[in-house]
């Protein structure tokens, strides 16, 4: 038996920190409730004894069918429809009730952290992290097509009250906790949240009854952080954390420390509900707890935009993304258009031509995109204006010549192979309540985007970033003609995009490091180099050390390549250039200390020391 306070994963080796670089900016996330994505195995359907599955799928709060098997059967698609990462909604052991007419079908009430959900898997299969085989195989059967795979923890709380029964843990099946007989002092015992914004009360009280774990008891924290590495261990590439904001930045703080010191390249996204850029608690979160967050500022202007919910049209995208500079990595932010606690798009927005448009712009602007599952096939239902639980409806189709499908496909393989929509910059091009024109550059990669959300229009731009010569939308076949930088006339139809895309080559060498400073407000003409001891970086000559690309605001990025260097430690600064023969700016400090893999891809994410 494994103890509370006992550790299973092994500590890498320094040369394994380095081995290979869990970079999701490239990826294109889809998101899958599982019970509601696809019946593999229908003969575990009758598994509850307490009737929670419902096969005539009219009662929402109940399991309909979907499975591990599901998702197995059906992973050709999702390598068909372009998807390279799978969000899965949680897979923890639930407790078996139904409150109300809903049960746990959504994953949030766990009862175990290291077993697996029964409904999920085959009947009477162990459900143990050590010995469930259903399990194995589906993490073998998407990482076999290259789709990494995401999953969806929830350390805040347990379960609710139900049947006089409540946030009862156990640990592979043996007794750990129970709210109504606390003795091991595993929860937080107060009232549920009636002022949201009061900070004792986010972290300590309840949120819609469910039982608070106490995040200051270390045996609690040893659990969950133990448990969530036995899933990693067994593959899964990265961790989206529900209700960040209900526990304090220092715990997140410890939890990513102690999650990748096992696991280095796990990548971590957390929900701040409706967090927003003007928002400094939402910011300390962001940016300071070692894990990225899904973008609801950007997702509700997108939604706006189309609905009309609010006035302004595109400009409202336009003042979302204004703000990026406040935040240490915007182009790690997860970004999507609908989710599951919030109306599907077409319940806000009934027009099959404006989903396909938000797409665009969702796998085109900066960010990692996430799309939900049925989006692809135009998935809604408006029952209750579309609201929870009706935004969760069983997937119906699984074909692929939808338009919609035929967008992500393309705009996916774009996003795996033009780095221009995984690192680079924003430059907006031409904008009005209706029509949007920008580009996404870096090194020799451009991708420039127009969308049109109004009737057929005709604009020029004056500066597109692009080569000279023909280029072809990559949505259309249709072609442009790119003259001293501009194009003239650029004919947008109705409720169309255009796409267009040069591929550079991609860096090439033994050892690539990623180069992010953050903090230091440049002004035009300046360029952030990085300078250094190695001849990769100059050897300290800043008119040779490598130049980097300019982000948003304080950011700078770019990756450098190391041959002779690769696996020996490096010492160096960074340093702004100034136009005009005016003096170098350095940084304050001796030099930074870093000791290079001796092959594969590492990310330094920095700031500007002014000690």
């Amino acid at each position: 038996m494994e103890t509370v306070g006992s550790g299973t994963s092994k500590q890498p080796s320094a040369d394994q920190l380095f081995e290979k670089e869990g970079e999701f900016r490239k990826e294109t996330i889809y998101f899958i409730v599982i019970d509601r994505f696809f019946n593999g195995n229908r003969a575990n359907d009758g598994i509850s004894k307490q009737g929670l599955h419902d096969p005539s799928l009219t009662h929402w709060g109940h399991y309909w069918g979907g499975d591990l098997e599901g998702i197995i059967e059906k992973a050709d698609y999702l390598k068909q429809l372009g998807i390279t990462a799978v969000w899965l909604s949680p897979l923890f052991e639930q407790v078996d009730a139904i409150e109300n007419g809903h049960g746990p079908m959504h994953g949030y009430w766990t009862k175990d952290f290291k077993r697996v959900n029964p409904h999920f898997v085959k009947e009477d299969e162990s459900t143990s992290l050590k010995t469930c085989v259903t399990l194995r195989r589906m993490i073998e059967a998407l990482h076999e097509r290259d789709i990494k795979i995401v999953l969806d923890i929830v350390c805040n709380h347990s379960s609710p009250q139900l049947h006089g029964s409540k946030g009862v843990v156990t640990d592979d099946g043996l007794p750990l906790a129970d709210f109504h007989q606390d003795s091991n002092d595993f929860y937080h015992h107060y009232p549920e949240i009636t002022d949201w914004d009061d900070e004792f009360q986010l972290i300590h009280h309840e949120m819609l009854g469910l039982a608070t774990f106490n995040e200051r008891n270390i045996n609690f924290r040893r659990y969950i952080k133990n448990a969530i590495k036995a899933w990693l261990d067994l593959g899964f590439d990265a961790l989206r954390i529900d209700t960040l904001k209900h526990m304090p930045v220092w715990f997140w703080q410890e939890f990513v420390a102690d999650i990748q010191a096992s696991k280095p390249d796990t990548f971590l996204f957390g929900e701040y509900g409706f967090g927003s850029p003007w928002d400094r608690r939402y910011l300390h979160y962001a940016n300071d707890t070692g894990v990225s967050v899904l973008d609801f500022a950007l997702a509700g202007a997108i939604r706006s935009a189309f609905s009309g919910q609010e006035p302004g049209g595109f400009h409202l995208i336009e003042k979302v993304l204004a703000m990026d500079p406040v935040y240490r990595r915007s182009t790690a932010l997860v970004t999507f258009i609908e989710n599951h606690d919030m109306p599907r798009f077409l319940s806000i927005c009934s027009s099959h031509g404006d989903l396909e448009l938000a797409t665009v712009l969702l796998l085109t602007l900066r960010g990692i995109p996430c799309l939900f599952y049925g989006t692809e096939h135009y998935l809604v239902n408006d029952t209750d204006g579309g609201n929870d639980p009706y935004n969760r409806p069983m997937m119906e189709s699984w074909e692929t010549d939808s338009r919609v499908s035929a967008i992500i496909r393309r705009l996916a393989l774009l996003r795996k192979t033009n780095r221009a929509l995984a690192y680079g910059r924003h430059g907006q091009k031409y904008i009005s309540a209706t029509i949007y024109a920008y580009t996404r550059h870096y090194r020799d990669n451009r991708v420039f985007v127009a969308v049109n959300k109004g009737d057929a229009a005709c604009c020029a731009i004056d500066h597109t970033g692009l080569p000279e010569g023909p280029h072809t939308c990559l949505l259309t076949g249709e072609s442009f003609v790119v003259a001293e930088g501009a194009i003239r006339k650029l004919p947008i139809p109705a409720k169309g995009a255009v796409v267009l895309a040069v591929q550079g080559e991609p860096l090439k060498a033994t050892t690539v490091v990623k180069f992010q400073i953050n903090d230091y407000v440049t002004h035009p003409g300046d360029v952030m180099a990085v300078c250094g001891d190695a001849p990769e970086l100059g050897a300290w000559d800043v008119d040779r050390c490598p130049h980097l690309e300019f982000i948003n605001g304080d950011v700078w990025f770019a990756e450098v390549g190391f041959d002779a260097s690769a696996g020996r430690p490096i010492r160096f600064k960074f340093v702004v250039l100034r136009s005009g023969g005016q003096e170098p700016v350095y940084e304050n400090l001796v030099c930074r200390t870093f000791l290079l893999p001796r092959r594969g891809s590492v990310k330094l994410d920095l700031d500007w020391d002014r000690q």
